[in-house]
């Protein structure tokens, strides 16, 4: 990451230091960069710090507490809230920190509130940043993170992973991008 891009990252990377977030922000943050390519309506100065800073309000939530606030064994929803609200009060402190637009800063805290929570998008970069995000969990890394985190087996995991596909994507190319991840990963061995 260069830039205005790679400022943001070095600001979050203190509370990205939490369930793997500084691995899923920069696979995330790619992501949302392969999908950006599709769209040029989108605006890149809102879906490139959104994804980077999605995730800052987990910082803000107990390690005990986190793996049952997010995952296929969610029970804790006000945590993951949490994660949201907390997430907007230090993504609105660092780009402010970092003098970024007031009307861009807006529209990113709005879409990192409720980026979990909230089953619909708001917009199309709402759309990119939602799937940016599960996208990361169909990378070889992403799955290797959550078969440890979730003690599950690849097999089990790619199952769920192929079913949620329509339920999760918003965007044709994050569906194709999915399916094809999914491929790839039964090429190689269990």
């Amino acid at each position: 990451m260069e830039g205005k891009y790679g400022e943001i990252f070095e600001k979050a990377a203190p509370y990205l230091n939490t369930r793997e977030n500084d691995v899923h922000t920069r696979i995330a943050y790619e992501l949302a960069r392969r999908l950006l390519a599709f769209y040029p309506d989108a605006d890149e100065v809102i879906v490139l710090p959104a994804i980077l800073l999605h995730d800052v309000g987990w910082k803000m939530v107990s390690e005990e507490k986190q793996l049952e606030a997010f995952g296929p064994n969610m029970k804790d929803k006000e945590s993951r809230r949490l994660h949201e609200v907390e997430g907007v009060r230090i993504a609105k402190e660092i780009l402010e920190s970092l003098s970024f637009d007031p009307v861009k800063i807006q529209e990113i805290l709005k879409i990192i509130d409720g980026h979990d929570s909230r089953k619909e998008a708001i917009s199309l970069n709402d759309k990119l940043v939602k799937d940016a995000d599960k996208l990361w969990r169909f990378s070889p890394v992403g799955m290797d993170i959550n078969i440890k985190m979730f003690r599950m087996y690849k097999n089990k995991l790619s199952d769920r992973l192929l079913l949620k596909i329509d339920e999760w994507f918003f965007l044709p190319e994050s569906k194709e991008m999915a399916r094809l991840a999914l491929t790839e990963s039964k090429k190689e061995t269990p």
